[in-house]
């Protein structure tokens, strides 16, 4: 294991709507983490259960966010966040005692990645890490549903963002990059899967690290249901199609060299893409 950066902060950011029994298990797992977080916040996006009071008693900060959405809670947190790294995961997981030292561990890889003097030109900043998760279900159960279902996520979502997606369950980012832009982020589109619409404001020198044994257990409810499942594969079509108003998914991966900008028409390439007159 690299040694822990020693002057590194965390802040946990959790969402939360009528949550309380599943936050209260969320909470005491982290508070048995052996490296404790600097800070933990619980974003009450509209409870109506005793939400707010569990998290009150387990020592979280808890930040009212009235309007509605997975995007307004999540930056209302983010926003809040004191730590130079935000840790976001969501009500229903718990986490393994080590799990904070190890993204401690895994940001230190991240960054001497991107600092070494084997580092490339072709190499980009890393300004979020996130990693997998397993359902809580019985013998393998869980963990085999979670790969087929976050490996569809990461590889479809890749294909668009020409890099891994940050997954919402388990990620961290930078505060510094989150301040950077989220000014262009439109936190009313509230219908998005907001780690992969965040995912898109992943500039062309930054990059996400997928570390893959890292790994949260998520309560199985996302299973329940065909109109759940339904419900989820249209806001990840809905997500993609407001990404690509913002910017078409050929020039973000021309703008990351994923693609070679020679094979898409001039006409459809923003004059700063363009190739040079012959």
């Amino acid at each position: 294991m690299t040694p822990l950066s020693p002057h590194r902060t965390l802040t946990i950011v959790i969402p939360c709507l009528n949550d309380a029994e599943l936050l209260r298990d969320c909470l005491a797992s982290i508070n048995a983490q052996t490296i404790a977080p600097d800070e933990i916040i619980v974003v009450d996006n509209g409870s109506t259960d005793n939400s707010v009071q569990i998290a009150e008693e387990a020592g979280a900060t808890v930040v009212h966010e009235a309007r509605r959405g997975i995007t307004w809670a999540s930056a209302a947190g983010y926003n809040a966040a004191g730590g130079e790294v935000i840790v976001r995961i969501d009500a229903d997981c718990t986490l393994h005692p080590d799990y904070l030292a190890r993204i401690h561990e895994t940001w230190d890889r991240a960054l001497l990645d991107t600092t070494s003097s084997s580092k490339t030109a072709s190499s980009k900043t890393v300004v979020a890490l996130t990693g997998v998760g397993s359902f809580d279900l019985p013998g393998q159960l869980g963990e085999r549903i979670a790969d087929f279902y976050l490996g569809a996520y990461r590889w479809a979502s890749r294909q668009a963002l020409g890099h891994n997606p940050i997954f919402g369950s388990n990620c961290s980012i930078s505060r510094t990059w989150w301040e950077e832009v989220r000014d262009d982020i439109d936190l009313s589109n509230t219908f998005v899967h907001e780690d992969m619409y965040f995912s898109f404001f992943v500039r062309p020198h930054e990059t996400v690290w997928f570390q893959k044994d890292l790994t949260v257990m998520m309560d199985p409810r996302a299973l329940y249901g065909a109109k759940q499942v339904w419900t989820r594969v249209a806001r990840g079509f809905h997500t993609v199609r407001s990404a690509w108003e913002l910017e078409p998914v050929y020039i973000r991966l021309v703008r990351r060299g994923v693609v070679n900008a020679s094979i898409i028409p001039s006409q459809l390439l923003p004059r700063d893409l363009k190739p040079p007159l012959a």
